[in-house]
């Protein structure tokens, strides 16, 4: 079960299908559910009545992740993935970000390996570009009200030793400096573009914690 931001809907997942119901008569919306073949997961936006889900490969259609807007039922996005074991989709508090890592095998099945695929939910079109994990990523989290988010990766999943890599969403691209000229534009240019920003190495973390506001974050280990 899943509650939308503003408690208009609760929605449940059953198998192939998801099941809208309007708040306070709870009665289904439109009197039929949302078919999707073999759904594993979906989640509300935290901020507006968009429902993320993701679905494996099913007879000859892809893995894929589709943004389906409510009530209207409109198909916002969709991103087809292949080779796919596992997805996970985390959410940006401010609802301007999804995040989906996803868990991909090669053709023998023997090897796994991460991506993560990132939606830019406000912009029009709502743009996806994906980030290449050569690592395995155990853990990913976005700052609560900004553009950036981290991960906690390592070689193999059952490391001691990690890395954490923060990224953000927008690069600052710094004017050029034309020979022979004085002055000129000193602006500086924000693009979408994903962004390193820091890679701490050889930490003993698990789990990450950003701050309420962002800009702190902690890193922690924590058992069962």
């Amino acid at each position: 079960f899943q509650w939308s931001h503003d408690d208009k809907y609760l929605a449940r997942m059953g198998k192939d299908l998801i099941s809208v119901f309007e708040t306070p008569s709870m009665k289904l919306l439109d009197k039929r559910s949302l078919a999707t073949d073999g759904i594993c997961e979906f989640q509300f936006s935290p901020k507006a009545n968009i429902i993320a889900y993701w679905a494996p490969e099913h007879k000859n259609q892809p893995a894929h992740v589709d943004l389906i807007e409510i009530p209207s039922r409109k198909k916002l996005r969709q991103k087809n993935l292949f080779n796919v074991s596992n997805c996970s989709m985390v959410w940006q508090e401010s609802g301007e970000y999804l995040g989906v890592k996803v868990t991909r095998h090669t053709k023998s099945k023997k090897t796994l390996y991460n991506n993560i695929e990132l939606f830019r939910v406000n912009e029009p079109g709502i743009p996806v570009e994906m980030l290449d994990v050569k690592d395995a990523v155990m853990s990913f989290s976005w700052e609560p009200q900004g553009s950036r988010f981290a991960i906690i990766h390592a070689e193999s999943p059952t490391s001691t030793k990690v890395n954490v890599t923060f990224y953000d969403m927008f690069k600052t691209l710094e004017p050029e400096k034309k020979k022979g000229k004085k002055g000129g534009s000193k602006e500086k240019q924000i693009v979408a573009e994903v962004n390193l920003v820091e890679t701490l190495e050889g930490k003993g973390c698990n789990t990450i914690f950003w701050s309420p506001a962002g800009r702190t974050i902690i890193l922690a280990s924590l058992g069962d």
